[in-house]
């Protein structure tokens, strides 16, 4: 029977993917009207502000140590996962759409899971296995791309962006949870993580297009852009609630359920802006089959 701990777990969990799910829809419309770097950057500034004020309004502000070794790993997990995951993700949701770049970047929990048995000690079962296949299934049914007259890119150029920002967010979970092992402080995790973030985009952001300079925004776009920027904190926020609750193994992949809310609501707020298939549908249903079928191991 689970217990009452692992239940809350996997509620912030939850939440935390349905967030993530809603966030790419709006910065989708957004770069309709601004750039990737432009939009990246202002989203990492509100979402940083939005942390550091819950950190020191919660006190755990106070508890700052750039000498620990929760400071450290929390610092790895924004530079592995929130920065160079984020830029990778952004500019697959630019060049393949906010469904398939989210679908695909979700294939991460694959390398969390191994990553976890191997250097957290967390337990892998049979159906752990059974759900990475589907996991994995679901990536290659939305990797087909379809073929045009005029000599598209291939599988791996198609969605690179997106398989980098997989590998990205895999890492991260792993860092997020030796941090909050160390010292019980979720808001400080999330603020850390996300300022860290915001520190690589700013010195080494340059080299992906993400530049450091300030770029006149239409106001619809900036509206959009602090949608976004408040569902990526408090999902951020929500997985280190998660952490404190479960072990990663379990509430990672569970955390991976926006591509399912992403294709559910992309019909009714991207028309116009793109296609969603029916194969799209299935492969998003078949990673979802995963992550739940993970969950049960």
């Amino acid at each position: 029977m689970m217990t009452t701990e692992l239940q809350t777990g996997m509620a912030y969990a939850l939440l935390a993917g349905t967030l993530w799910g809603m966030g790419p829809l709006a910065l989708k419309r957004a770069l309709k009207h601004t750039s990737v770097g432009t939009a990246t950057l202002t989203e990492q500034y509100l979402s940083v502000l939005l942390l550091g004020v819950l950190a020191a309004y919660h006190g755990e502000l106070a508890y700052l140590d750039f000498t620990s070794r929760a400071f450290w790993a929390f610092f790895l997990a924004g530079a592995i996962g929130a920065s160079f995951g984020k830029i990778f993700y952004y500019k697959g949701i630019d060049r393949v759409g906010a469904s398939k770049a989210t679908s695909v970047k979700n294939g991460s929990p694959i390398l969390t899971t191994f990553l976890a048995v191997i250097f957290l000690g967390e337990e892998m079962s049979w159906l752990i296995l059974a759900g990475v296949l589907l996991i994995v299934a679901g990536i290659a049914a939305l990797t087909r791309t379809e073929k045009t007259s005029t000599g598209g890119p291939n599988r791996l150029e198609y969605f690179l962006f997106p398989l980098l920002a997989a590998i990205c967010f895999g890492i991260n979970p792993i860092f997020k949870k030796i941090g909050i092992n160390a010292v019980s402080l979720p808001i400080l995790g999330a603020f850390i993580t996300q300022a860290t973030a915001l520190l690589v985009m700013l010195t080494l952001g340059r080299f992906f297009s993400v530049k450091a300079k300030w770029e006149p925004m239409p106001l619809k776009a900036l509206g959009l852009v602090t949608i976004s920027s408040l569902t990526e904190a408090l999902g951020s926020l929500f997985t280190f609630f998660a952490l404190i609750h479960a072990p990663a193994v379990l509430v990672s992949p569970m955390w991976r359920i926006s591509p399912l809310v992403t294709f559910a609501l992309v019909r009714f707020t991207l028309r116009g802006i793109e296609v969603v298939t029916l194969r799209d549908g299935l492969a998003a249903g078949l990673i979802v089959g995963g992550v739940f079928v993970l969950t049960r191991g």
